[in-house]
């Protein structure tokens, strides 16, 4: 039994010893380099240590990993090359929520003004539904202006306040019915 594991070592001994991965770096000569200020600058000439180990081929087991050495001609030098890999992590896709624009009465502004002013933040707006949105917000208080990502609907809110509007955003799970209609608001309680 202790022969057999002997030979088996020896065996991976000799195979280790012949595979590239494995084998002596090649020599290296220096020659010192005289500076004008008087100082010696060594400079190594010659080929630098080979790097073998990949998955691709040779011998010599795994890790690496798509790591590649290619040589240059002149005075030795040589460029390790990385091949980078994206690996795309996998995103749940989660659909964003809907934002609502509201807009609440300030009896400050006239109807002319507003509906200018929606027309004007929102350019999709036509003066018939800005005048609709206008009538629902003087009735009950607030209307919805239009329903969006949160990112534009902060930008139309604040494009509405830059006009003198009193205008807040909420998240479309914050009202009942989950309409488009003009004239609810938010839950109470």
């Amino acid at each position: 039994m202790q022969l057999s594991n002997l030979l088996c070592v020896m065996a991976m001994a000799i195979c280790l010893s012949q595979s590239a991965a494995f084998a002596p770096a090649a020599p290296r000569a220096h020659r010192p380099r005289h500076l004008s200020n008087g100082n010696i600058q060594h400079q190594t000439i010659g080929s630098p240590t080979s790097l073998r180990m990949s998955d691709s081929g040779g011998g010599g087991g795994g890790g690496g990993g798509g790591m590649e050495k290619a040589k240059d001609k002149k005075k030795g030098l040589s460029t390790i090359v990385i091949d980078k890999t994206d690996t795309e992590m996998e995103q749940e896709d989660v659909p964003e929520e809907m934002w609502r624009v509201v807009l609440h009465n300030d009896e400050v502004h006239t109807f002319n003004y507003v509906i200018r002013s929606l027309q004007k933040v929102i350019g999709t707006l036509d003066k018939k539904k800005a005048f609709d949105i206008c009538t629902v917000t003087h009735g009950t208080g607030q209307a919805t202006v239009t329903e969006c990502w949160k990112e534009q609907a902060m930008k139309y809110c604040l494009g509405m306040q830059r006009q003198g509007l009193t205008a807040s955003i909420a998240p479309e799970s914050k009202f009942e019915g989950g309409g488009g209609g003009g004239g609810d608001g938010p839950e109470s309680g």
